[in-house]
């Protein structure tokens, strides 16, 4: 296989990666989030040598190489299976998409450790080749039931972990809908398959294929899909929700942990070295990576983390009040070739606006082009590169009309100015 002969446009992987603006982008699939800090080194020397030294931490808890050319791309690819960080091949890497609670096994408010499930979910998907017909960014969700609650996750497929009279099961959800089943600890890899396979069935019964479980949902209604393959419902059940951040530190019996994040999870290869070795001097010897863009350093005491926080400075993100987490941007120029903008430049720019903190969670995104690959959701505001300018949404997606049209940053900035100051008056 060359590079040449990939087509453009899915879900990336390492061994199918894909041409963006500043080269190959390589995405490494870590099983649960959990990685070792020596892996860490590993992936960091990599991007220095091998791509322009840049490192996307995804929504999906996956790292990504920039920048990597085609002719290093095979270099790369031979290190990285060398110190076993790869698939066999391209459509098993494709199929492993599983986001798990990143404490595992530290978090004595879980009901159980998910490890093994999460690596024998993992295994399920790539030995049954079937699944491997699952649409690119079909993804499974497995969440311990401790503190950090997964439930903001975007999921095809989810388990949580909950415990009744001393009994640990799972509920089950499907396409994001609130209708839940459940299912016991053994039974999730079967339902899991289960609840596959009868996707791809009915998607190919379809007129048009469905693209994610919501779509099948949509037609035939959580509650049929999942009696379809045994699984009786329940009473609507609220979602378990948490107000948690993971950046800072946080107290885990006699030590804790440190959650670092970098601006729009753009990391440098120099940043992702500092915290391995911070890992393998202090701490356990790893790193959790997390769906919200942080990084987690376990084995650490307080006062030791509260002096790195110092030490590595503002270019990582130590607290939740930070204004950087209330702006989304994708890559933008020169990373996307669909971007007229510098997305990050601008929104760093945009995180120093004096009203943007009058309101908690994502305020605005800043989206390269009308795509809004950063954020599907509906924003606040949302700021659309085009021909090196911006439009202008409320209270939409970036493929939404706009309200203005052709605002340089300097206007972009004055607009939200005036839009939050009246909000905060």
């Amino acid at each position: 296989m060359t590079v040449e002969a990939l087509v453009k446009g899915w879900c990336p992987g390492a061994l199918r990666p894909m041409e963006s603006g500043d080269g190959l982008l390589v995405r490494i699939r870590i099983t649960g989030g959990i990685l070792k800090a020596e892996h860490a080194h590993v992936i960091a020397k990599s991007a220095m040598q091998y791509g322009n030294g840049l490192i996307d931490l995804s929504g999906r808890a996956n790292l990504q190489i920039r920048g990597v050319s085609g002719s290093q791309w095979p270099h790369l690819i031979a290190d990285l299976s060398h110190h076993g960080l790869l698939d066999d091949d391209a459509e098993a890497e494709a199929v492993r998409n599983v986001v798990a609670s990143p404490l595992a096994r530290l978090d004595p408010s879980a009901m159980l450790d998910i490890r093994p499930l999460v690596k024998a979910l993992e295994n399920r998907l790539v030995s049954d080749r079937a699944l491997h017909a699952l649409p690119g960014k079909f993804g499974f969700l497995v969440d311990d039931g401790g503190q950090f609650s997964l439930s903001d996750q975007n999921a095809d497929i989810a388990f949580e972990a909950l415990q009744e009279n001393r009994t640990t099961y799972f509920v089950v959800r499907i396409g994001q809908d609130d209708t839940a089943g459940i299912i016991g600890i053994d039974s999730v890899c079967d339902t899991a398959a289960a609840l596959a396979h009868a996707f791809i069935d009915a998607s190919r019964a379809s007129v048009k294929p469905y693209k994610r479980m919501v779509n099948w949902v949509a037609d035939w209604g959580a509650d049929r899909i999942l009696k379809s393959v045994g699984i009786d419902t329940i009473a609507v059940r609220p979602r378990r929700s948490t107000d948690l951040s993971p950046f800072g530190f946080h107290a885990l019996g006699e030590s804790g942990f440190l959650g670092l994040g970098a601006p729009f999870g753009r990391w440098s290869a120099n940043g992702l070295a500092a915290l391995a070795d911070i890992a393998l001097a202090e701490g356990s010897g790893e790193l959790r990576l997390t769906p919200w863009r942080a990084i987690l350093i376990p084995g650490l005491h307080q006062t030791r983390a509260q002096t790195l926080i110092a030490k590595l400075g503002e270019g990582f993100i130590s607290r939740a009040d930070d204004p950087r987490l209330q702006i989304i941007a994708c890559a933008g120029r020169p990373s996307c070739r669909n971007a007229t903008v510098n997305t990050h430049q601008d929104a760093l720019g945009f995180a120093t606006l004096q009203n943007l903190m009058k309101k908690s969670g994502t305020r605005l995104h800043v989206s390269g082009c009308e795509k809004g690959c950063a954020r599907p959701a509906a924003t606040e505001a949302v700021l659309v590169g085009k021909n090196g300018v911006y439009d202008l949404v409320l209270n939409g997606k970036a493929s939404d009309s706009p309200m203005m049209k052709g605002l340089d940053e300097a206007m972009a900035r004055r607009t939200l100015e005036d839009l939050w100051a009246g909000e905060a008056k």
